[in-house]
């Protein structure tokens, strides 16, 4: 690795760690990641392109001596990252505000499409796998569930009223800055998408002040589409579904899921509240399971 990178790059490496399939070394007080790339370049470096347009911040991609992103080692493609900055601080709600690049180019809402497909792979998968998970067998159906409820709430979106902005792919918990920079993680979609994410992870593991939420909520300036996209994904168990991943891939033991299972009815009674705000101030749907 060393000796491609010397090669492709002109960098001369004494040491480095390899870190979840990644390759982190320093070179002159700059810190690089040499990291494994999944998806397609065009629309990667188009993302890129327009963060660096809009002088927001994120990691640098360092081209090869072949001008080109990708280089390959080992039969697959990599990319180097340089770390102008390297922050070890949580992200926040305010750093998910206030990153707001705006997409002004054609894009398409894809949550409906998606989480179909999703609950659809997630049934079959179960119907072959419930002999032999059963706190996953005993939990799934009520998940299933919330996935068809925010389903059906997407039908109450006028997609011509949607925004879009530069989004991650996934706000984890304890998410650092240093990731959230990463142009690996940019994904095309609603504001909704991120602070949903964050705020789930967070209600789970951290707890949450209702009243930092309800007042973000009101610095989003969402509109009435936006809103239920933001409820939408708040109700969308995405949370359950990454820890069954790993719970069949065999990543995690069984026992993992019940950080959340444990947790449903106060989930749902935290759900209540948002959706009565909502219906305060919005013009929001009625969603019977949730009138108290």
């Amino acid at each position: 690795m060393k000796n491609l990178i010397n090669y492709y790059y002109e960098l001369n490496i004494k040491t480095f760690k390899k870190i979840d399939g990644k390759f982190v070394f320093e070179v002159n007080n700059k810190l690089y990641e040499f990291v494994p790339f999944y998806g397609e370049i065009n629309t990667f470096y188009k993302n890129y392109l327009t963060v660096l347009r809009s002088n927001k911040y994120c990691h640098e991609i360092v081209f090869n001596n072949q001008k080109n992103i990708l280089t390959f080692y080992e039969g697959k493609p990599y990319l180097l990252l340089r770390k102008n900055l390297s922050m070890e601080n949580k992200v926040d709600l305010n750093e998910i505000v206030t990153y707001d690049i705006p997409i002004y180019s054609e894009s398409k809402l894809e949550w409906k499409k998606l989480w179909k497909e999703k609950i659809d792979y997630y049934e079959y998968q179960m119907s072959q796998l419930s002999h032999k998970y059963k706190l996953l067998k005993n939990s799934f159906d009520y998940y299933i569930g919330l996935s068809e409820n925010a389903i059906v709430l997407l039908n109450y979106v006028k997609e011509k009223d949607i925004r879009f902005y530069m989004c991650h792919r996934r706000i984890n918990h304890n998410e650092k800055l240093d990731n959230f920079f990463n142009p690996i993680n940019f994904v095309v979609d609603n504001l909704a998408r991120d602070v949903g994410e964050y705020i789930k992870v967070n209600f789970f593991t951290d707890g949450l002040n209702l009243d930092d939420i309800y007042n973000y909520i009101d610095k989003l300036d969402f509109n009435e589409s936006e809103c239920i996209l933001f409820f939408a994904r708040l109700i969308y168990p995405s949370y359950y579904f990454d820890v069954y991943d790993q719970i069949v891939q065999g990543n995690v033991s069984e026992e993992k899921i019940e950080l959340y299972t444990k947790k449903n009815v106060s989930y749902e009674t935290f759900l209540v509240k948002i959706y009565n705000y909502l219906r305060l101030n919005f013009n929001f749907p009625e969603i019977e399971w949730l009138e108290n």
